[in-house]
């Protein structure tokens, strides 16, 4: 007799190569003779569930499916037959909460962005599998927070939990999920384009494309080069279900087809955390502190490192950011928690940063910002943009404007200092959390409950 797991890939291989009564008959023949083998029989159960979904039973599917987690608990393809079962036997239309699919998973983003969806009242879920063996995913985060106030069914809720939203195709249960329980899929546009297709292919509600910015010459536009480009016409082609939702007014400007044409701007809000020590400035510590994550494992960022060092070395300073490979420099900090990082920023005589970018920005110079920590910052970039162009105190014209303002707040002119930070307010007010709930109002469609794809 054949060994039982070659048995049940035989029979996996007649189900797969369409002789399904074949398939059954082995897989009955393998359960009988089991010998209480639970792993053995979870497995079969499994697949005999399959078979009963294949052939539209869905109470039979559902029972061989729930005998299936008795003996394998947590069985993703037995959660998917209930989950599937469910969605499949139920009424087409149903009355339900409004629900939003959050596939973003930037730790600061969720903490503020996900309470002012509920607030707008979505039940949010949050992705659980993120690329966190990619060093330039260094700010994701997953949390289980919010699945309490996701009223879908237990087994919906653990498909959805061990989908791999970012690199991973939609199977038949996920599409009905999806389609059957949300109304929005927001989403984080980035080189992985994965939950952008498949939500374009599959998806019958509206889609919102987040975008934070790209460093100079890149554009959003450029990730649709070559093999991708048909994934554009496939957006242009649904309409205004797409929405390229754009943190800051100015990204849209350099991109083309529907990234520009159906562009909403969607501030990136601040966490209220952060405003538990608005106001704390002391000043005084001795270093001018930079921002510069991954200067080892990012040419990008190895590149601003270097910069920060030719133009700023010999001034007292001290360089922050998640670092994935050690850096052999006294200057660069390890990790910092968000208490230790605000305390940074409470003590720092000045936040300088030298970025010339004119269409990204980090979290940290905005939230030093509230804090009240003086922060310096070049003409042109986007800081400066959000500050509407206003010839601010903080505003640097060049390296040796910004060098000789440094040296100055470290060397402790409180003058200085107190026009920095009386200027800045403007600048927090465009993340504000206010900001970021109107501009949703007005990109999300009214809820409504949408038939499954055929």
């Amino acid at each position: 007799m054949p060994h039982p797991s070659d048995a049940l890939a035989e029979a996996e291989r007649l189900f797969e190569s369409g002789r399904i009564d074949e398939a059954r008959e082995r897989l009955e023949s393998l359960l009988a003779s089991a010998g209480g083998d639970s792993l053995l029989e979870g497995h079969v159960l499994s697949d005999l569930a399959v078979v009963a979904t294949y052939a539209g039973n869905w109470g039979e599917a559902a029972d061989l499916a729930s005998r299936s987690l008795e003996r394998c608990p947590s069985h993703l393809p037995a959660l998917e037959v209930i989950a599937y079962c469910e969605h499949a036997g139920a009424p087409r239309l149903v009355t339900r909460p409004k629900r939003l699919l959050y596939i973003l998973n930037h730790r600061t983003l969720i903490d503020a962005e996900v309470p002012i969806l509920q607030g707008l009242g979505y039940e949010v879920f949050v992705a659980k599998i993120t690329p966190d063996d990619d060093p330039a995913f260094r700010s994701q985060a997953v949390t289980y927070d919010f699945d309490e106030t996701v009223s879908c069914s237990a087994a919906t809720l653990a498909v959805l939990n061990r989908h791999d939203f970012y690199r991973g195709q939609w199977s038949e249960t996920v599409k009905m999920i999806v389609n059957q329980e949300f109304d929005v899929v927001a989403l984080t546009l980035s080189s992985y384009l994965t939950p952008l297709a498949e939500a374009v292919a599959y998806f019958r509600g509206q889609i919102v494309a987040r975008a934070f910015g790209r460093e100079h010459p890149f554009s959003y536009t450029d990730l649709f080069d070559g093999p991708m480009l048909p994934l554009l016409t496939a957006i242009d082609r649904i309409g205004d279900r797409f929405v390229f939702g754009q943190g800051y007014a100015n990204l849209a400007e350099i991109e083309t087809g529907p990234l520009r044409a159906r562009a909403h701007t969607v501030t990136i809000p601040l966490p209220q955390r952060i405003f538990s020590g608005e106001g704390t400035w002391t000043g005084t510590g001795t270093a001018a502190i930079f921002i510069c994550p991954g200067v080892r494992d990012h040419p990008y960022y190895g590149e601003r490192y270097a910069e920060i060092k030719r133009d700023f070395a010999d001034l007292p300073h001290a360089i922050f950011g998640r670092q994935v490979i050690p850096v052999d420099d006294a200057s660069v900090l390890p990790y910092l928690t968000d208490v230790e990082l605000e305390q940074l920023y409470v003590r720092a005589p000045v936040f300088v940063y030298p970025s010339r970018e004119a269409r990204h920005v980090h979290y940290s110079p905005i939230e030093a910002m509230v804090i009240g920590t003086p922060v310096l910052y070049r003409r042109g970039a986007l800081i400066d943009t959000l500050a509407d162009g206003a010839d601010t105190p903080g505003v640097c014209r060049d390296t040796a404007e910004m060098r000789a303002k440094a040296r100055a707040l470290l060397d402790g002119d409180r003058q200085l200092a107190a026009a920095i930070r009386s200027s800045q307010q403007p600048i927090v007010d465009k993340l504000s959390v206010e900001l970021a709930a109107r501009q949703w109002t007005e990109v999300l469609c009214p809820a409504e409950v949408r038939l499954p794809v055929s």
